[in-house]
C-alpha cells in the first residue's frame, strides 16, 4: 500500500473500498483511515513487526522449566535441578541445556497468573487476552485481530496462519467471524494440507494445476451457497483465490529448501518442522503464525494434531520421552509410545534453533516470539508423580522485536504457589503483544460491539521492552 510521506493521501486496496463502502464493523472513512494510522498502516515510519506465538497447549509446568524451585521441599522442587545460563544469576531447569546458553536473548516473566484451571477458558482466555463469557469465547484470537486490522503484508500469502491449527480448545475468530479464520497448515508439515473454513486444500503446493482449477470451482460452489458460516463472501473467496494463484506459498511451504543440518537442529519430527514452517511462513510475508508445539503421546493418545503438555501423572518420564512406559502406569490405561523426543528436549531444541535462525537471516528484530500455555502446574508433585492444573502461577517466555533481552521479570514465592511480586495477567500478555507489534490496545477498532471496547484492557509489562 504505498504511502509517499505523512501528509500522503493513503490509498486503498479495492477490497477496502469495498468494506468501507458497506460500513465494515460500523467504520466510517475517517475511523478507517485514523485506525489505519494508528497501526502504522498511514504515513508510518514503523517497523513492520510480525509475531510467532508458540503455545504449549495443556499448560508447562513452570517448575520443569524456567522457574526451578531449587530450596523447595522435594515434593515441591522434584528430581531435577537447575542449572545456570548465559545471564549470570539466572536459573532454568537442567534438562533444556541448549536455552540455557541463550538466555540473554529472551524474557523471561515468572509472575505469570490466570484465573482458570479450565484448559478451554484458560486457553481462550490467554490466546486472546480476555476472559471469555459465560456463554463461550466472543473475543477473537490474537492473530485473527492482527489480520483483520492489518490485512496481508505480501499477496498470496496469508496474514494468519495455524499449525496446526491456531490455539488449541479456542474458537480463533470469535466475533470476527469465519472471514478471519486463521489458514490451518494440518497434519505433517512434510505432507501437510491446509483448511481455511470449509475450504480444505489438498494439494497444498498446486504443481498440479487440474487440482488448482478444482479448488476454484469450488469456491465457486461455497460463494453461492446460504451457508450462515461464511460471512463476508468477498475477502474469503479473494483471499482463497491469492493463495491457489501464488507462488509465494508454494515456496514457503517447501522444507525441502532447508538445509538438512539446519533441519536437524529444529529435530527430524512433525513437531520440529512445525516450528521451522512457521519461521519460513514469517519469511515469505505471514503477519502472525500460532504453533501448537506439544508432542502427542504417553496417556494421551496417538494423534498427530492435539498433543499435549497436560502431565497429571509421570511427569518426568513424558516430558523427556514416551518411547518407554514408566514404572508404575495402571496396566488397564493403555501408554502410545513415540520414538522421537519429549516435550522439554523438543521444546529446547526447536524454540533455540528458532531463535538463532531468526537472529542469523536478521528477522529476530522484527519478530516477536513468544512461548506460554494456558496455565502452570501445582506445587505439589501429586501421587502419580505428576503435577494438575494450576492457573495462580506460571511462567513465559518473550524474544525479539524489542523485548529487552536477558530480563526476568517477576518471581513467584519459594513454593512457587504464587507471585510475591506483581502479577502479570493475560490481559497484560495481550496489551504488550500488540504493543510490540506496534498496534495501540487502547483503541476500539471494532465499534460494532455493543458497548465499545479496547481490544485489550491490561497494561504493558513493566520491564519487558527495551
Amino acid at each position: 500500500m504505498p504511502c509517499q510521506d505523512a501528509r500522503s493521501t493513503y490509498q486503498l486496496s479495492r477490497r477496502e473500498a469495498l468494506q468501507i463502502g458497506v460500513g465494515m464493523f460500523g467504520l466510517s472513512l475517517p475511523q478507517f483511515l485514523h485506525a489505519a494510522e494508528e497501526s502504522g498502516a498511514v504515513g508510518a515510519r514503523k517497523r513492520d513487526i510480525s509475531c510467532i506465538f508458540i503455545f504449549q497447549a495443556g499448560g508447562p509446568s513452570h517448575f520443569e522449566t524456567f522457574d526451578p524451585k531449587p530450596d523447595a521441599p522435594v515434593e515441591v522442587r522434584g528430581p531435577w535441578k537447575p542449572t545456570s545460563t548465559s545471564v549470570p544469576g539466572t536459573f532454568i531447569c537442567e534438562k533444556m541445556p541448549l536455552m540455557a546458553k541463550r538466555m540473554h536473548q529472551v524474557a523471561i516473566v515468572r509472575s505469570w497468573q490466570g484465573k482458570s484451571g479450565s484448559h478451554s477458558t484458560g486457553s481462550q482466555h490467554v490466546a486472546s487476552g480476555m476472559f471469555p463469557p459465560a456463554g463461550g469465547q466472543y473475543f477473537p484470537n490474537f492473530g485473527c485481530l492482527v489480520s483483520a486490522l492489518k490485512g496481508n503484508k505480501v499477496p498470496g500469502v496469508p496474514a494468519h496462519f495455524g499449525v496446526p491449527f491456531a490455539a488449541r480448545y479456542t474458537k480463533p475468530d470469535g466475533y470476527l467471524g469465519a472471514a478471519y479464520s486463521a489458514f490451518n497448515i494440518e497434519n505433517d508439515p512434510r505432507n501437510p494440507t491446509m483448511s481455511f473454513g470449509k475450504l480444505n486444500l489438498k494439494e497444498v503446493r498446486f504443481e498440479d494445476r487440474q487440482a488448482m482449477l478444482a479448488q476454484l470451482d469450488n469456491l465457486g460452489k461455497l460463494a453461492s451457497s446460504s451457508d450462515a458460516g461464511l460471512q463476508a463472501t468477498d475477502k474469503f473467496i479473494d483471499e482463497a483465490i491469492s493463495l491457489l494463484t501464488s507462488g509465494a506459498m508454494t515456496k514457503a511451504m517447501n522444507l525441502d529448501e532447508e538445509p538438512d543440518s539446519l533441519r536437524g537442529r529444529y529435530g527430524n519430527n512433525i513437531y520440529g518442522q512445525r516450528v521451522l514452517l512457521g519461521r519460513r511462513l514469517i519469511e515469505a510475508g505471514a503477519r502472525f503464525v500460532t504453533i501448537n508445539q506439544a508432542v502427542q503421546g504417553g496417556l494421551f493418545g496417538d494423534g498427530k494434531t492435539n498433543g499435549t503438555w497436560d502431565n497429571h501423572g509421570w511427569l518426568f518420564d513424558s516430558m523427556m520421552s514416551f518411547k518407554h512406559r514408566p514404572t508404575g502406569v495402571p496396566a488397564s490405561s493403555k501408554w502410545h509410545s513415540y520414538d522421537g523426543p519429549g516435550n522439554l528436549p523438543q521444546f529446547d531444541m526447536s524454540l533455540s534453533t528458532l531463535l538463532d535462525d531468526l537472529e542469523d537471516r536478521g528477522l529476530l528484530e522484527t519478530t516477536l516470539v513468544v512461548a506460554m500455555g494456558e496455565f502452570g502446574r501445582t506445587p505439589k508433585i501429586n501421587k502419580t508423580a505428576g503435577r494438575d492444573h494450576y492457573p495462580s502461577a506460571g511462567c513465559a517466555l518473550l524474544a525479539g522485536a524489542g523485548i529487552n533481552r536477558g530480563a526476568v521479570i517477576g518471581a513467584t514465592d519459594r513454593k512457587g504457589a504464587e507471585p510475591n511480586t506483581r502479577p502479570w495477567t493475560p490481559e497484560d500478555f495481550a496489551a504488550s503483544i500488540y504493543h510490540g507489534l506496534g498496534i495501540d490496545h487502547h483503541r476500539t477498532y471494532f465499534p460494532r460491539i455493543t458497548r465499545p471496547t479496547s481490544i485489550a484492557n491490561g497494561l504493558v509489562i513493566d520491564g519487558l521492552f527495551s
